[in-house]
């Protein structure tokens, strides 16, 4: 590393779960930070033990081999930096530097959890925030909550929007539980705040139609889903648990419509990528859905089953007649970019080493 550049550390310690959200946020990073042209920075990649991936000259590899002894006394071992980028509102670690930017993906245990459970969640945040230099988000729905939540003792809120991976032009692989019927398709951990239950009831309406509903099932709700199909006698719901990135692109590009009643989402990611595809896309009326969505996906008001299938019904035939409205749709998710993303990210790390040059 040549002196005169500066160091940016980015906690990419998520690399240690790739299937999640946050793991895929990580990859990316560790990709496309790695690649920059730039002179005046050099990067430090926070990452898990395990981690044997060469990531180029300009990155210098940081191991968290002992997880406690990095967390409690920072000072010991973990590198002096110039800025440190906390990427999302989970990454614990952190030793004290001029410049730490605090990445907020969204607020959910606001109405996950209860009583001191609640509150223990709202002072950790805080405390994070407390440490923080400047915080970034990932829509203007999760700044107005921050702001209306959390104290921010005058400190700047930055909203930056996710970058979306280019998935449309990818290699798919159909998967062994697809049945030759068309289907509807939704993803993301069957957790209760995804709303997935409702979308039983919704289909029984639907019998021509299957629905594929992807995702990690080592939750409760998932085994309440399943009693629930059972009880009711529906035949058309499938709970896959996880499946691979090919088999996903599969389903979008092959999907009738992606459904998608979440209320807890800070981005939601997979309405960008069905968009990506052209696809139909149903949303629930809650959080980001319809600030990242700009309109052109289909809003349930009221997340009741009359009027979510009386939406498909009605919007679903008509959709794919609107070529128009199919670009305008594609171009809007294709704008969500990684280069985009990334590009914002190193101006936000050069405006605060002017900023602190200038101090």
């Amino acid at each position: 590393m040549e002196p005169s550049k500066k160091k940016v550390l980015i906690d990419l310690s998520n690399l240690k779960h790739p299937a999640c959200g946050f793991g895929q946020i990580a990859i990316n990073y560790s990709k496309l930070f790695a690649t920059l042209p730039v002179d005046d920075l050099h990067f430090v990649y926070l990452l898990p033990k395990r981690d044997k991936k060469y990531y180029g000259d300009n990155v210098t590899r940081v191991l968290l081999k002992d997880r406690k002894l990095k967390r409690w006394f920072p000072s010991l071992t973990l590198p002096k930096v110039d800025i440190w980028h906390s990427v999302n509102q989970f990454n614990c670690f952190y030793r004290k530097s001029p410049n730490h930017i605090l990445t907020i993906h969204d607020l959910n245990f606001l109405f996950e959890e209860e009583g001191k459970e609640k509150q223990k969640a709202l002072q950790i945040m805080q405390k994070r925030i407390d440490r923080a230099t400047i915080i970034t988000t990932i829509s203007n729905y999760v700044a107005d909550e921050i702001k209306q939540y959390m104290d921010l003792n005058g400190k700047e809120i930055r909203v930056i929007y996710n970058g979306v991976e280019r998935i449309d032009q990818q290699q798919d692989k159909r998967p062994q539980f697809a049945q030759k019927r068309p289907f509807f398709f939704t993803i993301g951990e069957i957790r209760a705040k995804k709303n997935f239950h409702l979308l039983v009831d919704v289909m029984k309406s639907f019998p021509e139609y299957d629905l594929y509903i992807c995702g990690n099932d080592q939750f409760d709700h998932a085994e309440e889903i399943r009693a629930q199909i059972k009880e009711k006698g529906t035949t058309n719901v499938y709970l896959t648990g996880t499946i691979e990135q090919t088999e996903k692109i599969w389903l979008y590009r092959n999907c009738e419509a992606f459904l998608f009643p979440s209320r807890g989402e800070g981005f939601g990611l997979p309405v960008i990528e069905a968009m990506q595809f052209g696809k139909a896309v149903f949303i629930s009326n809650y959080t980001c859905l319809p600030e990242i969505s700009n309109g052109l996906a289909f809003i349930w008001d009221k997340l009741e089953t009359q009027a979510m299938v009386e939406s498909i019904r009605k919007n679903l035939p008509s959709f794919y007649k609107q070529k128009e409205r199919i670009v305008q749709t594609k171009e809007h998710a294709y704008s969500f970019s990684y280069e985009r993303h990334i590009k914002a990210y190193i101006d936000l790390y050069h405006e605060l080493l002017q900023t602190k040059k200038q101090n």
